[in-house]
């Protein structure tokens, strides 16, 4: 299975995320309940633009942002960290934005088996490099602007050697 990517993972479990939409409400942002843990849609990512986050400070944010994605897998905190106009540059991806990355990993996040390997942030981009049970070893690119990721790209990456 070394040759499935995260994302086309995704599109093979996408449709099963259609099924749980979410339900509207006028001061609660839509929340979706996958498996035992609920998912809450957080508040998209707001840019921090003037003054733009220093390269520390958009380290620290990737930071937590890995934490809480590859550690605690609790996807409404690492979502905080992601732009409305998240665009996903996997071919496989259907569609950009958070809510679609977000109904294709919702359903089956918390059955995933995550081992950290490393991490690194340089510029604006940040790197993940983990081993899952379901797709072997992973690496994802992520580019930030403002102290938000804006960009992701998992197919064919390689970890830097900076």
């Amino acid at each position: 299975m070394r040759g499935i990517t995260s994302v086309s993972f995704f599109l093979l479990v996408a449709p099963f995320g259609a099924l749980a939409a979410p339900t509207p409400s006028e001061d609660v942002i839509p929340s979706r309940v996958h498996q035992a843990r609920a998912v809450v849609t957080p508040a998209p990512c707001q840019l921090q633009l003037n003054p733009p986050p220093t390269e520390q400070e958009s380290a620290e944010r990737f930071e937590k942002f890995a934490h809480a994605f590859l550690e605690t897998k609790n996807l409404t905190e690492a979502f905080e960290y992601i732009d409305a106009a998240y665009i996903n540059h996997n071919p496989f991806a259907g569609a950009n934005g958070p809510n679609a990355a977000l109904d294709a990993l919702g359903p089956y996040w918390d059955s995933v088996q995550i081992t950290p390997l490393r991490r690194t942030f340089k510029g604006e981009f940040g790197w993940l490099n983990y081993r899952t049970n379901y797709f072997g070893e992973i690496v994802d690119r992520y580019r930030m602007e403002g102290g938000c990721i804006v960009e992701h790209w998992d197919q064919n990456e390689q970890y830097p050697s900076l």
